[in-house]
C-alpha cells in the first residue's frame, strides 16, 4: 500500500510540474493590428513603421496603456519579436523566438520595468532597454 501512496504522489508531482511549466507562459503573443508591428531594421530586414514605436513612447510616458510589437530579423531572415506593452504603471517584455529555426523556439518574459531608457548610440541605431533586457531599433528621429 505504502508503495502505491508513493508512486501516486510522484506521479500528481510530475503532472503539476508539467502542467506549471505549460501554462506560465502564452505559446503566441497577444493579437496585434499590423499597424502595431514595428520593423526594426535589425538583422536581414527592413526599417518600417517606426512612427508607431515613437507613438507607443509617447502614449506611455503621458500613462496611456498601449502596446506594439517590435520585430528583429536573424541574418538568415527569421523574424524575432520583441513585444512591448504598457498598463497600470509598468512596461512588460516579451522575447519571442518561436519562428527563429536556429533559436530556442520559445516566448519569454524577458523584463519588467516602470521606465523604458533610449541611448543614442552613434551607429544608425538607438537602444531601448527595460530593466536588463535591451534591444536596437533604427534611430527613431
Amino acid at each position: 500500500m505504502r508503495k502505491v501512496w508513493g508512486s501516486l504522489l510522484m506521479g500528481a508531482l510530475a503532472a503539476m510540474a508539467v502542467a506549471g511549466c505549460s501554462g506560465a507562459v502564452p505559446a503566441s503573443a497577444p493579437p496585434l493590428d499590423e499597424g502595431d508591428v514595428v520593423q526594426s531594421g535589425v538583422g536581414a530586414g527592413e526599417t518600417g513603421n517606426l512612427e508607431r514605436l515613437q507613438a507607443f513612447l509617447d502614449v506611455t510616458q503621458s500613462g496611456g496603456d498601449d502596446a506594439v510589437r517590435v520585430v528583429h530579423h536573424t541574418v538568415e531572415g527569421d523574424p524575432i519579436y520583441t513585444d512591448l506593452s504598457y498598463a497600470e504603471g509598468k512596461y512588460v517584455v516579451y522575447r519571442d523566438t518561436t519562428e527563429d529555426a536556429n533559436g530556442a523556439q520559445k516566448r519569454v518574459k524577458a523584463a519588467e520595468c516602470t521606465a523604458l531608457v533610449q541611448t543614442d548610440r552613434p551607429d544608425e541605431f538607438c537602444e531601448i532597454a527595460c530593466g536588463s533586457y535591451s534591444f536596437l531599433v533604427a534611430d527613431l528621429e
